[in-house]
């Protein structure tokens, strides 16, 4: 049927309109569309809304648009087809992971940016540490003021003899361990949506089910998404980790050797 003879018949034409009365004349909820799809309802009211600035683009959207229809009785690739043809403009291409959340997430980004600065400081602070330490020894012996010269000149025991060839060697410096890598291990409780980012390289991407159990290792940084926080769980460096959120809720958390206590159960 025609878009044309849909508005006469007074079926709606866009694609988020159809959803939305599909699922009220079904009397579900979003909140029901969610559990059963591991579509967040954030993603879910942005479909029907027709608002793809809130979507994640590429095969991401268009796997939304063939559960969200499927669910409510429509014809799944019919729909997806329709959506993707009443917005051109929008580009709805392959997409990457990169696409979204991140774009929409400030706080991400502030703190993917503090804990730079932090390791930074960390490593500057030992450097100059040692940088003013070996400088303050390498300091020619003329440069002291005559008081100390000549005092140090008479506790200083006598020189030598031309037969002692010992020779005086310091102790190393110490250098302290480096730390651990990140490791993590993920084992959902329910079907979710899960995209794992190690040290800047992509390393998931796929919905995982209840039961699974795979670990990574990181040297610094894990970029962790889920589609449902409720129905996820971790452990960071065997720690168990804490809830990331809400069933049904869409988290990203960035995870680095400086801040990952803070994501394990205290």
């Amino acid at each position: 049927m025609s878009s044309e003879t849909d508005a006469q018949f007074g079926i709606p034409t866009d694609v988020g309109s159809r959803l939305r009365a599909a699922r009220e004349a079904k009397h579900l909820s979003l909140r029901e569309i969610a559990n059963t799809t591991k579509i967040s309802i954030g993603a879910l009211e942005a479909l029907e809304e027709n608002d793809i600035a809130r979507l994640p683009g590429g095969i991401f959207t268009r796997g939304f648009v063939r559960s969200y229809g499927a669910e409510v009785g429509l014809d799944p690739e019919q729909t997806m087809r329709d959506f993707m043809a009443q917005l051109p403009a929008e580009g709805v291409g392959e997409g990457t992971e990169d696409d979204w959340p991140h774009k929409h997430d400030p706080f991400e980004n502030q703190q993917r940016r503090a804990g730079r600065v932090l390791t930074l400081a960390l490593v500057a602070v030992p450097v100059g540490a040692l940088l003013f330490f070996f400088g303050i020894r390498g300091v020619p012996s003329d440069t002291r003021t005559p008081a100390a010269s000549a005092t140090a000149v008479e506790s200083e025991p006598p020189p030598p003899s031309s037969l002692d060839r010992s020779v005086r060697v310091d102790p190393p410096t110490p250098i302290s361990a480096p730390q651990a890598p990140l490791t993590i291990v993920l084992r959902p409780r329910g079907d979710c949506w899960v995209s794992l980012r190690l040290d800047g390289e992509s390393a998931l991407r796929r919905v995982m089910h209840a039961g699974e159990r795979v670990a990574y290792e990181a040297d610094d940084e894990i970029v962790l998404n889920v589609g449902d926080a409720g129905a996820f769980a971790f452990a960071i460096n065997q720690q168990r980790g804490r809830s990331l959120g809400a069933s049904g809720e869409v988290v990203t958390v960035t995870i680095t050797l400086q801040n990952y206590r803070g994501f394990v159960v205290p």
